[in-house]
């Protein structure tokens, strides 16, 4: 009778593990991961295909540094009349914090080398400029600005501007002046470069300008 009654015991508890816990387990695991870890996302964009395919599922990792050719999932603000959404956006990393980079007849170059070319079609425009790292200082001319424009609207917005002598609003008309008075300005965050391999699929650094670290979700490694 006592062995009857510890196998039931036994077959009680294996029972509970199987249908209870380890479902609860699981459930914890993929909660924890989601939050935490991976990011699911649905591809909305031929931007990166064949890489990413519009319409597949795809994870981002999240909390690791970008690398060059790395694809990221980001946000960006999109102002619809005079409503601004936030959306999510998939471009490839092709330049760090502290880098130059230049377009120069179709070609990237990167730290003065040339990069390897995701791009699926070349696109005929140039530029020139450094990527801001947090704390750096950093001379603004009226090229580079086109780029800088929204990350310096949004340190204000923020509040990050610590030098009352650096504060520019959040008016650009009224820059100008300003920045002939002083044309160099601190950054408090690190910036990315980052294009479509499809540039006429959708927006990218070329129409964003520098992306903010913070802006970035995650680095896409997977999609099925």
């Amino acid at each position: 009778r006592s062995l009857f009654m510890a196998s039931k015991r036994q077959s009680g508890g294996s029972q509970w593990l199987r249908y209870v816990a380890l479902p609860l387990g699981i459930l914890a695991l993929v909660v924890a991961l989601r939050l935490f870890v991976l990011l699911p996302f649905r591809v909305q964009t031929r931007a990166i295909e064949p890489k990413l395919r519009e319409g597949a599922w795809a994870f981002a990792l999240q909390g690791k540094t970008p690398r060059i050719g790395d694809i990221v999932l980001f946000e960006i603000a999109k102002v619809t009349g005079n409503k601004e959404r936030q959306m999510r956006a998939v471009a490839r990393v092709v330049a760090l914090p502290g880098d130059s980079v230049e377009l120069r007849d179709g070609v990237l170059w990167v730290n003065a080398h040339p990069q390897r070319d995701y791009r699926l079609r070349r696109t005929h425009e140039s530029y020139a400029l450094r990527l801001p790292r947090e704390g750096g200082v950093y001379p603004i001319s009226p090229l580079s600005l086109v780029a800088y424009r929204t990350a310096l609207i949004e340190e204000e917005r923020l509040g990050l501007v610590r030098d009352r002598k650096e504060h520019l609003g959040t008016n650009p008309t009224t820059w100008i002046e300003a920045l002939r008075r002083n044309p160099y300005r601190t950054f408090y965050r690190d910036y990315y470069w980052v294009l479509v391999d499809d540039p006429s699929e959708a927006p990218d650094s070329r129409h964003l300008g520098i992306i903010p670290s913070d802006a970035i979700e995650g680095i896409v490694f997977f999609s099925f």
